[in-house]
């Protein structure tokens, strides 16, 4: 089963990731409106539980609810090449994993 983590600023997600797939192996929690000055130290928390759980070359799945520049600004740092990491999206009443794209793809 992969490891999920749940990534939840504003709103909370956690508990409908719980219900619909289990429990998350990491949650970086900021169930408030934050400051674009705290987003260095989300990332850098987001960051080391998506590395930790990727260590054994495991599946990792990543939901995320939050600020789309901050969202962006993780997708970045982690780069396109880690194939053992999936988003997933809520849709329809339940999390569906979103489609891996490439650069390449988009180039054609």
């Amino acid at each position: 089963m992969a490891k999920i983590i749940v990534i939840e600023i504003g709103k909370s997600i956690v508990g409908a990731v719980i219900r619909h797939l289990g429990k998350p192996y990491a949650v970086v929690s900021y169930p408030r409106e934050v400051h674009m000055s705290e987003f260095k130290k989300i990332l850098k928390e987001a960051y080391e539980k998506i590395t930790d759980a990727c260590s054994n070359n495991d599946e990792v799945w990543i939901i995320l609810s939050g600020p789309l520049a901050l969202v962006f600004q993780l997708g970045q740092l982690i780069g396109l090449d880690n194939k053992n990491i999936k988003v997933l999206q809520y849709y329809n009443g339940e999390y569906h994993i979103v489609p891996d794209v490439s650069k390449d793809e988009l180039v054609k």
